[in-house]
Order: structure tokens, then sequence, then C-alpha cells
């Protein structure tokens, strides 16, 4: 027994060296201790320094202990907002339905970065309670806040975030017109098609990438024309996403365009893509 209480000592030493490879091979090694390692881990938080709460977050996260979950809420307050993030994170992997109205109410933080982090959290947690919040959040005034919220509904998938969202296709901030294009195709609600169709045009490459490949997810014939054109698109990734839309969207059409696009496309990702794309529609 003593030597075990030796070993966790040393280990939790390690997890607060200045050394990364010391803090992560300890972090692994504390995981594979389980949940019994946890109220250790917890009784650490209060006096470690920024680095080793870090660590204790992502490692709290990996072991999914119940457990863990209110502390871990609480670190969503910390002062240093990685450390916020990663107890989103280990939240989420944790998937424990207690954290939900503590997130909720985090929701309405005076902190952008708490604020950003609790939506993070409850997209993973996917709990519907927190949609109605999550809508009310597309509304806030800071960018990050308002894409980590687009995201999170497009993790949860309810329809009911379409009608507040689509106009966020039009934001000013790029990261927000990036995560609600993607958001729109995992609700998978085919009255998007238009506003993604107008939004297929857009500056930002990840945006077009993501408008393409939600095209692809809602497999609304409207936008065939649309994705055949962006195999055209100056970009590689937007290319590679209209082929396998066109696959998602099975037209028999595509075949010629997609056979075109196997043979001359000076990427070969994307060739490859084309390639797969024909065998999937039978080719």
């Amino acid at each position: 027994m003593e030597n075990i209480k030796n070993e966790i000592r040393d280990l939790m030493l390690d997890l607060a060296s200045d050394n990364g490879d010391k803090r992560q091979s300890a972090a692994v090694q504390l995981i594979e201790r389980g949940d019994a390692i946890v109220p250790t881990l917890i009784a650490a938080m209060n006096e470690a320094t920024p680095q080793t709460r870090y660590m204790i977050a992502w490692t709290l996260g990996e072991i999914g202990s119940p457990d863990a979950v209110m502390p871990l809420v609480e670190l969503l307050h910390d002062r240093e907002s990685r450390i916020q993030e990663w107890a989103a994170r280990a939240l989420g992997e944790i998937g424990d339905e207690r954290a939900v109205a503590p997130l909720i109410a985090s929701l309405n933080d005076e902190d952008p970065a708490i604020r950003r982090n609790a939506a993070a959290a409850l997209g993973w947690l996917g709990d519907e309670r927190a949609v109605e919040p999550l809508i009310d959040l597309l509304k806030d005034d800071v960018a990050t806040v308002t894409g980590s919220a687009a995201a999170a509904l497009g993790l949860i998938g309810d329809k009911r975030a379409v009608p507040t969202m689509l106009p966020l296709l039009k934001h000013d901030d790029l990261w927000v017109r990036i995560r609600t294009a993607k958001a729109l195709g995992q609700i998978g609600d085919f009255h998007t098609t238009e506003a993604l169709l107008d939004a297929s045009d857009d500056k930002g490459e990840w945006v077009r990438y993501n408008v393409v490949w939600s095209l692809g997810q809602l497999s609304d014939g409207r936008a065939y024309y649309t994705i055949v054109q962006h195999l055209e698109d100056e970009s590689a990734n937007v290319r590679r996403s209209a082929v396998e839309a066109l696959a998602k969207l099975g037209d028999p059409r595509a075949v010629e365009p997609l056979d075109e696009t196997m043979r001359r496309d000076p990427d070969a990702t994307v060739r490859h893509a084309a390639y797969t794309a024909l065998k999937t529609l039978g080719e």
C-alpha cells in the first residue's frame, strides 16, 4: 500500500513538471488507474498551477468518472481560458446529464470565454434542454460565443434552431459563417437549401467547403448544379467537398463531371475522391 501511495505521489509531481513528456506520461499512467485516482485529482485542483489544472481536466475527461462532473463544472469558471476549454471537453466526454443545468446557467456568465466553452460542452452532451438557451446565445455580441453556439446546435441537431441560424450565413465573422454552414448540414433540414445555395460563393474557403458539404448532407437535387460548379473551385479542399457531396447526392448526371475531375484535377486527393465517388455511383 505504501508503494502505491508513493507511486501516486510521484505521478502527481510529474503532472506538475515543466517537462511536457513527463506530464504526458504521468497523465497516461493516472488514466490507467481509473476511477480510483479521481478523488486525488479533484483534491489537487485548488492548489495546482494552471498547467497542472489543465492536465487534471484532460485526465479526468479521459477517465470519464461521474464523480468528476461537478468539479469540472467549477473549472469552467477557472481564470485560465484553456482550462475552461478542457473542462468543457471533459464534461462532453463524460456525458453526464447533471452537467446540463449548470452549463446552461453558465451561458449567461459575463465572461465570454465561459459562455463559449459552456456552449461547446452542451453541444457535446447533446441534451435537448440546451436548445432554446443556445438559440438565444446565437445573438451574443461576441463572435466566438455565437460560433460556439452554432456549432453546439449542429451537434444537437434540433431543427428549432434553423430560423435563427440562417442569417448567420451572412455574419461578418468568418468563423461564425464556417460553423453555421456546417451546423446546418448536421441538422439536416432541407428548408435550408436555398440559404446554403446563396452562401456558396462566400469568399471564405472553409465556408464554401462546409456549404458544399452541407448541401451533400441534405441530398436535395436543387443543389446539383451549384455543387458541380464547385468542381472548378480554386480551392482543392472545396473541390474535394464537391466530389463527396455529389456522391451523397447520387444523381447519375454527376458521372461525367466526376470522370472529368478524376482525369484532370491537378490535386491527387481530389482525383482519388472522384474515383471513389464514381465507384459509389456504380461506375
